[in-house]
């Protein structure tokens, strides 16, 4: 009888084969996954250690060169909740501590430049707060604090086109002061899971927090990756009308 650890290589081997053929048994098996993972609770301790260790050693890395932030990053803390229960709920009480200075933070009169002008150039804004399992890999790699991780909070400007993406950099820039070496340019050269964004870190009253910048098809597919890319395929094809 097969162990469960080869067991689960085999299930990843055969998702990898599959991807080659037919990438939407790996989005059903990744959804499959996902929704094990929110039912969790439901099961006995030993299941949910066994299947939270398979989750992001196999099915988050996939989500993750499939371009599927949302669903690698909804796994990892999912798997980070039941595998380091404490370290899970002090990190989470800590974020949240700084939620009310993140709010004020996003609601303060320093973006009023960027809402003034955000309709020159077709943006939207969105705010994100970094997840928990990635920020505390960060913690531990960097062996650093909270407070030095500059990509917590992150600011979204979402544009109508690549041209205006350069242009809302130069407006952040005009209006906070961008911390050197933190700026990033994956439009002009895109990361291998398609993932396409401008980023940049600034300080608003000493307090560093991330830009990034991108189209509306760039969203999507930093999003939801492939599924997006697939969707986008699939309008164009004129298939499912």
């Amino acid at each position: 009888m097969m162990a469960p650890e080869a067991r689960q290589a085999e299930n990843v081997r055969k998702m990898l084969l599959a991807m080659v053929n037919d990438v939407r048994v790996v989005l059903v098996k990744l959804a499959d996954r996902l929704h094990n993972m929110r039912t969790l609770e439901y099961l006995e301790p030993a299941k949910q250690q066994r299947i939270s260790r398979e989750t992001p050693g196999h099915h988050a890395p996939i989500a993750l060169r499939l371009g599927m932030s949302v669903v690698r990053g909804e796994l990892e803390d999912l798997a980070f909740r039941y595998l380091e229960p404490e370290a899970f709920f002090a990190l989470q009480k800590e974020i949240s501590d700084k939620a009310p200075s993140t709010r004020n933070f996003s609601r303060s009169p320093g973006h009023h430049p960027v809402q003034a002008r955000r309709s020159q150039h077709s943006a939207e804004l969105e705010f994100r707060v970094k997840g928990l399992y990635s920020v505390h890999r960060k913690i531990v790699r960097q062996e650093i604090g909270l407070a030095q991780v500059y990509d917590l909070l992150a600011v979204r400007v979402i544009t109508d086109s690549e041209r205006n993406c350069y242009a809302a950099l130069g407006v952040v820039h005009h209006i906070w002061r961008p911390v050197p070496g933190r700026f990033k340019d994956y439009i002009a050269i895109a990361r291998p899971n398609l993932y396409q964004s401008l980023h940049t870190t600034v300080l608003h009253s000493s307090q560093p927090f991330e830009v990034q910048i991108r189209t509306q098809e760039m969203h999507r597919i930093a999003e939801e990756g492939v599924a997006a890319h697939w969707k986008i395929q699939v309008r164009k094809a004129g298939i499912g009308k």
